[in-house]
């Protein structure tokens, strides 16, 4: 086990330990040369640090997603704790203990995938339940369900996050269909059951969450196309309108072609699972941002570039 987290580090703290690196940029100082800036992380956050002259050559052969063992010394910098870095050096993934570097959501699994069943279990429409069943009879789907991430860093990006996000967006539909009678609610709840399945081939998370080959290549959207279209065809007389509408609404969840789905919601279960899709990812990313800067004195975080704009920090009222 490590013996220094991140969230521990603290300005004049000696820094000998290992970590992750996640962001490696080489810029230009002001007065000539070259200095590195870098992004390291471990299961509880990250931090930013430095690396000046000889140790920003020490960098050159490690790429960004490499283990490494850093040496240095915490400082503040624009009123955030950095770590100038004195060596740096490549770690091997033999070396790494799991436990160390991925976050693990707060609430306990089994619990949350048990609350999923429960709302699977209303399904009344034959087909739908019969599909569902085919995913919850599938081993390796659920163990890897339970486990797998929703994102590698934008939102519910830890261990367990995949299963929380879809409870959420499980939950929220069925008080939208609460509201908005005209919904089908079976196919609301099994299109958001389905929708981000493909992540669970997306990610790797065994001691860091990446995207694998498939995952880069693909993208979850396809992956999870075809997850669904390999147990519709193991069900005889499966509808076809049926059929179409549950894969639309896993094709079109993004909601715009520009942030990867390849058609736009075309039906009102469609684009109810988009926005609800939504709603929870960006509220999510808003409250990382306010518990990462938790204690801070700052009343305004950093510009989020996923949600293109800074969040208020102010003391609750």
């Amino acid at each position: 086990m490590k013996s220094q987290y991140i969230n521990e580090l603290k300005s004049g703290q000696l820094v000998k330990e290992k970590f992750l690196l996640t962001k490696k940029i080489l810029k230009e100082k002001k007065d000539g040369g070259f200095f590195t800036q870098i992004e390291l992380s471990d299961r509880t956050g990250s931090i930013e640090g430095v690396a000046w002259d000889n140790v920003s050559d020490e960098l050159k052969n490690i790429s960004s997603g490499d283990f490494v063992f850093v040496t240095g010394t915490v400082t503040e910098y624009n009123e955030k704790p950095r770590i100038v870095v004195n060596s740096i050096t490549r770690v091997s993934e033999e070396e790494i203990e799991a436990e160390d570097f991925l976050p693990v959501a707060e609430e306990n699994i089994d619990d949350v995938v048990a609350e999923i069943i429960v709302l699977l279990n209303g399904i009344t429409n034959p087909y739908l339940k019969d599909l569902i069943q085919h995913f919850l009879n599938d081993k390796e789907i659920i163990e890897n369900f339970k486990r797998a991430p929703a994102a590698k860093k934008a939102h519910h990006a830890e261990i367990g996050g995949l299963a929380v996000h879809t409870r959420n967006v499980m939950k929220l539909g069925m008080k939208a269909c609460e509201i908005f009678k005209f919904l089908n609610a079976d196919l609301v709840v099994a299109g958001s059951f389905l929708h981000d399945i493909g992540k669970i081939y997306e990610y790797t998370y065994q001691k860091k969450i990446d995207h694998t080959k498939n995952g880069r290549m693909l993208g979850h959207i396809i992956i999870g196309y075809e997850m669904i279209t390999e147990k519709i065809s193991k069900i005889e007389k499966f509808p076809e309108e049926l059929r179409l509408k549950l894969l639309h609404m896993v094709v079109s969840h993004h909601g715009e072609l520009e942030y990867g789905s390849p058609i736009l919601p075309l039906f009102p279960e469609a684009l109810i699972l988009h926005f609800l899709d939504n709603l929870d990812s960006k509220l999510e990313m808003m409250h990382e941002e306010i518990k990462k800067n938790k204690g801070t004195l700052a009343d305004w975080s950093e510009y989020h570039p996923l949600l293109e704009r800074v969040i208020y920090l102010g003391t609750e009222i």
